[in-house]
């Protein structure tokens, strides 16, 4: 099956995954495996599943920590020390320090290692990303990671879906984080397709929010897209005078509710309230991720997350939390609108970036434990900063971004030696 790379089929990406590439691309299987249904007040009990996971943190950890230490391109360290993702890793060391006055310290110790660890393994395959191919095998890498999280959330999901509907909902997180992946990388495939088809049947309305908030990666395209971005804001906005922004709001993002209202995004408004009484009570907060459940059951909210990125880290670790994950966010923003970010890849970046931010707003995701959107927006803003740390750091002496090091891999065994010896990507490069 091709891919967008001339000469390299699906099955040549996939000999081409590092170690810590297939450790990643395990853990929806492994999920899949071994996740099971528990009651709400069980969150922390240890158990069979709960051990497995616990393993799979510490082989995370470790295998991405030799990857990214032992890389001669030096591009993981990079990425952890000169890109947002810095911001990130203090705010998980703040969450390891919030033990001290967690009201689970055990949990609060390990999610917030567990964060590191996951951080640190999408750094890892990125940076391997780089180092083996082009810009170009990075995209393609990533949107099949997507796909292979997509097809095993249908698998898990389609043991229960009453309809097709309901089966359609299965990757909500996951394939709207890389809808314009999907949109923009072109020659679509099969799997282009895939992405799209679920992330426009997800039902997300935090998801349908950021797809519209990413529509403005249009103006970072070529003079056609952006007359074409335009035309389409230009149609839009007459229509919203038109009809007025209230029924445009109500038939689309809004569809499935009675109302355009704070108390119709199912309860998140009183989350909202719950986190502000906690913050009030609490200016230091009571413990990464601990605090969540303990707080919402306090209050009779069946819920085990604040789904808001910053409320999560007002209710883990107060003020001084917040304050470090809106730092992490506005560089993040800064990061992805740079002009760094290689040009052919910018609006791709924008779009998904908008999707993630707004995962952020409205979901479990990151700023809490690895649950719900965490993977795909930890995905998409790794790769924000890799492509930012690539054209702000790294010179490219030998090829072009668009092309991978060995053309001819028909003959696996050349390719093989070529790519051992010659073709290593950020091995041509030079870290400024």
């Amino acid at each position: 099956m091709k891919t967008q790379i001339e000469g390299i089929s699906i099955k040549d990406v996939a000999r081409l995954t590092s170690p810590v590439g297939w450790i990643l691309l395990a853990r929806p299987v492994i999920y899949f495996i071994f996740t099971r249904r528990r009651d709400l007040d069980s969150y922390s009990s240890v158990d069979m599943s709960a051990m497995i996971f616990i393993l799979y943190a510490f082989v995370a950890f470790w295998m991405a920590c030799i990857d990214i230490f032992r890389s001669e391109s030096g591009f993981g360290r990079a990425v952890t020390s000169r890109s947002p993702i810095l911001w990130f890793l203090i705010y998980s060391v703040f969450g390891v320090v919030s033990m001290a006055w967690s009201v689970n310290p055990p949990l609060t110790g390990f999610r917030a290692f567990e964060c590191v660890a996951t951080a640190l393994l999408i750094v890892a395959v990125v940076q391997d990303l780089f180092d083996r191919g082009s810009l170009k095998f990075v995209m393609t890498w990533s949107l099949l990671y997507c796909v292979w999280d997509t097809i095993w959330s249908l698998i898990r999901m389609g043991q229960w879906a009453p309809d097709l509907a309901t089966l359609l909902q299965a990757s909500q997180m996951m394939s709207t984080c890389f809808f314009f992946i999907a949109f923009y990388f072109i020659p679509r495939r099969w799997y282009n397709w895939l992405v799209m088809v679920m992330s426009i049947f997800s039902m997300s309305t935090v998801a349908y929010i950021g797809m519209i908030l990413g529509c403005i990666s249009g103006f970072w395209t070529n003079v056609k897209g952006k007359l074409m971005t335009g035309v389409i804001a230009f149609i839009i906005l007459l229509g919203v005078i038109a009809i007025g922004p209230y029924r445009i709001i109500k038939n689309t993002i809004f569809f499935d509710k009675n109302d355009v209202s704070l108390e119709e995004t199912s309860g998140r408004n009183l989350l909202m309230n719950a986190t502000l009484e906690s913050l009030d009570e609490n200016p230091m907060g009571l413990g990464f991720f601990a605090a969540e459940p303990y707080v919402l059951y306090s209050k009779g909210l069946q819920a085990i997350s604040a789904h808001n990125s910053l409320f999560s880290a007002a209710m883990g670790m107060g003020i001084p939390g917040a304050i470090i994950f809106a730092v992490f966010l506005l560089a993040l923003f800064r990061c992805v609108f740079s002009r760094h970010i290689p040009r052919e890849y910018r609006a791709m970046l924008i779009g998904c970036f908008c999707v993630a931010f707004m995962h952020c707003m409205g979901n479990p995701s990151v700023g809490t434990r690895v649950f719900g959107a965490w993977m795909p927006c930890m995905y998409i803003f790794v790769l924000v900063c890799g492509f930012y740390v690539f054209g702000k750091y790294y010179e490219l002496k030998n090829h072009s971004s668009d092309e991978v090091g060995c053309q001819n891999i028909s003959d696996e065994s050349t390719y093989s030696e070529e790519y051992k010896h010659h073709e290593n990507n950020l091995g041509n490069k030079k870290l400024s």
